[in-house]
Protein backbone atom coordinates (compact mmCIF):
# COMPACT_ATOMS: atom_id res chain seq x y z
CA UNK A 1 0.00 0.00 0.00
CA UNK A 2 2.84 2.40 0.90
CA UNK A 3 4.59 1.56 -2.37
CA UNK A 4 1.42 2.35 -4.31
CA UNK A 5 1.02 5.70 -2.54
CA UNK A 6 4.72 6.52 -3.12
CA UNK A 7 4.48 5.58 -6.79
CA UNK A 8 1.35 7.73 -7.25
CA UNK A 9 2.99 10.69 -5.52
CA UNK A 10 6.13 10.42 -7.67
CA UNK A 11 4.01 10.24 -10.81
CA UNK A 12 2.02 13.33 -9.77
CA UNK A 13 5.18 15.35 -9.00
CA UNK A 14 6.79 14.29 -12.29
CA UNK A 15 3.71 15.37 -14.26
CA UNK A 16 3.58 18.80 -12.56
CA UNK A 17 7.31 19.37 -13.16
CA UNK A 18 6.95 18.40 -16.80
CA UNK A 19 4.11 20.88 -17.29
CA UNK A 20 6.14 23.66 -15.65
CA UNK A 21 9.14 22.82 -17.86
CA UNK A 22 6.99 22.93 -21.00
CA UNK A 23 5.52 26.24 -19.88
CA UNK A 24 9.01 27.71 -19.33
CA UNK A 25 10.21 26.50 -22.74
CA UNK A 26 7.08 27.89 -24.40
CA UNK A 27 7.46 31.23 -22.61
CA UNK A 28 11.14 31.49 -23.59
CA UNK A 29 10.34 30.63 -27.23
CA UNK A 30 7.46 33.11 -27.29
CA UNK A 31 9.70 35.80 -25.77
CA UNK A 32 12.38 35.12 -28.40
CA UNK A 33 9.78 35.42 -31.17
CA UNK A 34 8.53 38.68 -29.68
CA UNK A 35 12.10 39.97 -29.44
CA UNK A 36 12.72 39.05 -33.09
CA UNK A 37 9.48 40.75 -34.14
CA UNK A 38 10.45 43.79 -32.09
CA UNK A 39 13.86 43.96 -33.73
CA UNK A 40 12.30 43.62 -37.19
CA UNK A 41 9.78 46.38 -36.47
CA UNK A 42 12.52 48.69 -35.15
CA UNK A 43 14.88 47.94 -38.05
CA UNK A 44 15.62 51.17 -39.91
CA UNK A 45 14.38 51.20 -43.50
CA UNK A 46 17.12 52.97 -45.43
CA UNK A 47 15.41 53.72 -48.76
CA UNK A 48 12.06 55.43 -49.38
CA UNK A 49 10.55 55.64 -52.86
CA UNK A 50 7.26 57.38 -53.47
CA UNK A 51 5.19 60.19 -54.94
CA UNK A 52 4.84 63.84 -53.94
CA UNK A 53 1.74 65.91 -54.64
CA UNK A 54 1.53 69.66 -54.11
CA UNK A 55 3.59 72.76 -54.79
CA UNK A 56 5.94 73.09 -56.58
CA UNK A 57 6.04 69.38 -57.50
CA UNK A 58 2.38 69.16 -58.64
CA UNK A 59 2.89 65.40 -59.09
CA UNK A 60 6.29 63.71 -59.22
CA UNK A 61 8.58 60.99 -57.90
CA UNK A 62 10.63 61.23 -54.73
CA UNK A 63 13.65 59.24 -53.53
CA UNK A 64 15.20 59.41 -50.05
CA UNK A 65 18.01 57.46 -48.41
CA UNK A 66 18.69 57.30 -44.66
CA UNK A 67 22.42 57.44 -43.97
CA UNK A 68 24.04 56.29 -40.69
CA UNK A 69 25.60 59.74 -40.20
CA UNK A 70 24.82 61.34 -36.82
CA UNK A 71 22.85 58.31 -35.70
CA UNK A 72 20.62 57.88 -38.79
CA UNK A 73 19.61 61.54 -38.85
CA UNK A 74 20.96 62.63 -42.27
CA UNK A 75 18.81 61.68 -45.29
CA UNK A 76 19.75 62.85 -48.81
CA UNK A 77 16.80 63.13 -51.22
CA UNK A 78 15.96 63.81 -54.86
CA UNK A 79 12.61 64.92 -56.35
CA UNK A 80 11.59 65.12 -60.01
CA UNK A 81 8.40 66.07 -61.84
CA UNK A 82 7.28 67.27 -65.27
CA UNK A 83 3.91 68.88 -65.99
CA UNK A 84 2.14 71.50 -68.17
CA UNK A 85 0.37 74.66 -67.05
CA UNK A 86 -1.80 75.97 -69.89
CA UNK A 87 -4.05 79.02 -70.10
CA UNK A 88 -5.72 80.95 -72.91
CA UNK A 89 -2.70 83.24 -73.21
CA UNK A 90 0.20 80.83 -72.57
CA UNK A 91 1.33 77.24 -72.78
CA UNK A 92 3.96 76.34 -70.18
CA UNK A 93 5.91 73.09 -69.90
CA UNK A 94 7.56 72.81 -66.51
CA UNK A 95 10.28 70.49 -65.27
CA UNK A 96 11.00 70.65 -61.55
CA UNK A 97 13.90 68.95 -59.82
CA UNK A 98 15.29 69.27 -56.32
CA UNK A 99 18.11 67.67 -54.36
CA UNK A 100 19.21 68.17 -50.79
CA UNK A 101 19.07 66.55 -47.39
CA UNK A 102 16.58 66.07 -44.56
CA UNK A 103 17.77 66.24 -40.94
CA UNK A 104 15.66 64.04 -38.66
CA UNK A 105 15.30 64.93 -34.99
CA UNK A 106 14.91 61.23 -34.09
CA UNK A 107 17.27 58.34 -34.88
CA UNK A 108 14.86 55.99 -36.69
CA UNK A 109 14.65 57.69 -40.07
CA UNK A 110 11.12 58.97 -39.47
CA UNK A 111 9.24 61.57 -37.46
CA UNK A 112 9.84 65.33 -37.57
CA UNK A 113 12.63 66.66 -39.77
CA UNK A 114 14.10 69.87 -41.16
CA UNK A 115 15.01 69.92 -44.84
CA UNK A 116 17.20 72.06 -47.05
CA UNK A 117 17.17 71.61 -50.82
CA UNK A 118 18.19 73.27 -54.05
CA UNK A 119 15.35 73.45 -56.56
CA UNK A 120 15.39 74.15 -60.29
CA UNK A 121 12.20 75.07 -62.13
CA UNK A 122 12.78 74.92 -65.90
CA UNK A 123 10.08 76.65 -67.95
CA UNK A 124 9.37 76.50 -71.68
CA UNK A 125 6.79 79.24 -72.26
CA UNK A 126 4.77 79.84 -75.42
CA UNK A 127 2.94 83.18 -75.60
CA UNK A 128 0.05 82.69 -78.03
CA UNK A 129 -0.74 86.32 -78.86
CA UNK A 130 2.00 88.87 -78.20
CA UNK A 131 3.33 92.05 -79.74
CA UNK A 132 6.70 91.55 -81.47
CA UNK A 133 8.87 93.99 -83.39
CA UNK A 134 12.03 94.00 -85.49
CA UNK A 135 13.68 96.60 -87.77
CA UNK A 136 10.88 99.09 -87.19
CA UNK A 137 8.16 96.58 -88.04
CA UNK A 138 5.63 95.54 -85.40
CA UNK A 139 2.81 93.02 -85.26
CA UNK A 140 1.13 90.26 -83.28
CA UNK A 141 2.30 86.67 -83.27
CA UNK A 142 3.52 83.72 -81.24
CA UNK A 143 6.57 84.08 -79.03
CA UNK A 144 8.65 81.65 -76.99
CA UNK A 145 11.01 81.83 -74.04
CA UNK A 146 12.88 79.35 -71.86
CA UNK A 147 13.67 80.40 -68.30
CA UNK A 148 15.18 78.66 -65.29
CA UNK A 149 14.26 79.55 -61.71
CA UNK A 150 16.73 78.44 -59.02
CA UNK A 151 15.68 78.38 -55.37
CA UNK A 152 17.07 77.40 -51.98
CA UNK A 153 14.28 75.56 -50.20
CA UNK A 154 13.86 75.49 -46.43
CA UNK A 155 11.09 73.26 -45.08
CA UNK A 156 9.76 71.46 -42.05
CA UNK A 157 8.24 68.02 -42.45
CA UNK A 158 7.01 64.89 -40.76
CA UNK A 159 7.19 61.30 -42.02
CA UNK A 160 5.58 58.14 -40.66
CA UNK A 161 7.45 54.87 -40.16
CA UNK A 162 6.70 51.39 -41.48
CA UNK A 163 6.84 49.82 -44.93
CA UNK A 164 4.19 52.23 -46.23
CA UNK A 165 4.97 55.82 -45.30
CA UNK A 166 3.24 59.19 -45.51
CA UNK A 167 4.88 62.60 -45.29
CA UNK A 168 3.87 66.25 -45.11
CA UNK A 169 6.15 69.21 -45.92
CA UNK A 170 5.72 72.96 -45.56
CA UNK A 171 8.27 75.62 -46.37
CA UNK A 172 9.53 78.27 -48.75
CA UNK A 173 12.03 78.43 -51.60
CA UNK A 174 14.13 81.59 -51.69
CA UNK A 175 14.88 82.77 -55.22
CA UNK A 176 14.61 85.58 -57.73
CA UNK A 177 11.58 85.51 -60.02
CA UNK A 178 11.59 88.02 -62.91
CA UNK A 179 8.72 90.45 -63.51
CA UNK A 180 9.15 90.28 -67.28
CA UNK A 181 10.79 88.00 -69.82
CA UNK A 182 12.11 88.58 -73.31
CA UNK A 183 10.23 86.75 -76.05
CA UNK A 184 11.37 85.57 -79.47
CA UNK A 185 9.01 84.46 -82.21
CA UNK A 186 7.32 85.22 -85.50
CA UNK A 187 4.73 87.91 -86.21
CA UNK A 188 2.66 89.22 -89.08
CA UNK A 189 2.35 92.84 -90.20
CA UNK A 190 1.32 94.93 -93.19
CA UNK A 191 3.91 96.90 -95.12
CA UNK A 192 3.41 100.35 -96.67
CA UNK A 193 1.74 98.78 -99.69
CA UNK A 194 -0.79 96.88 -97.55
CA UNK A 195 0.87 93.49 -98.14
CA UNK A 196 0.78 91.06 -95.21
CA UNK A 197 4.24 89.80 -94.34
CA UNK A 198 5.75 87.43 -91.74
CA UNK A 199 8.95 88.21 -89.90
CA UNK A 200 10.91 87.14 -86.82
CA UNK A 201 11.09 89.49 -83.88
CA UNK A 202 11.42 90.04 -80.17
CA UNK A 203 9.23 91.46 -77.44
CA UNK A 204 8.75 91.72 -73.69
CA UNK A 205 6.01 89.99 -71.69
CA UNK A 206 5.09 89.70 -68.04
CA UNK A 207 6.27 86.49 -66.40
CA UNK A 208 3.19 84.24 -66.49
CA UNK A 209 1.48 83.05 -63.30
CA UNK A 210 2.66 79.61 -62.11
CA UNK A 211 1.07 77.89 -59.07
CA UNK A 212 3.14 78.56 -55.95
CA UNK A 213 5.60 80.92 -57.67
CA UNK A 214 5.80 84.45 -56.24
CA UNK A 215 8.17 87.36 -56.86
CA UNK A 216 10.31 86.44 -53.86
CA UNK A 217 10.46 82.70 -54.44
CA UNK A 218 8.42 79.51 -54.41
CA UNK A 219 5.95 78.20 -51.83
CA UNK A 220 6.55 74.62 -50.68
CA UNK A 221 3.59 72.49 -49.63
CA UNK A 222 3.75 68.78 -50.36
CA UNK A 223 1.96 65.59 -49.38
CA UNK A 224 3.81 62.38 -50.12
CA UNK A 225 3.42 58.64 -49.78
CA UNK A 226 5.26 55.50 -50.85
CA UNK A 227 7.18 52.46 -49.64
CA UNK A 228 10.26 52.12 -47.45
CA UNK A 229 12.67 49.18 -47.43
Amino acid sequence: MKQLILFTLCLFVTQIYGQELETEVFDESNEQIQNIDSLESNKIKRVSLGIKLGIPNIAGVSLEGISPILGNRIAPFFDYSSFPVNTEETEIDLIYSEFGSNFYFGNQGNGVYFGIGFGALNTDIVFKDVTLKEDGNQGTGEGKNSYKVNTTNLKLGIKTGGKVYFRLELGYGIGSIPDTVKVKGTFTYEDSNGVTLTDSGTGTEEFPPIPGVTKGGVLVGNFGFGISF
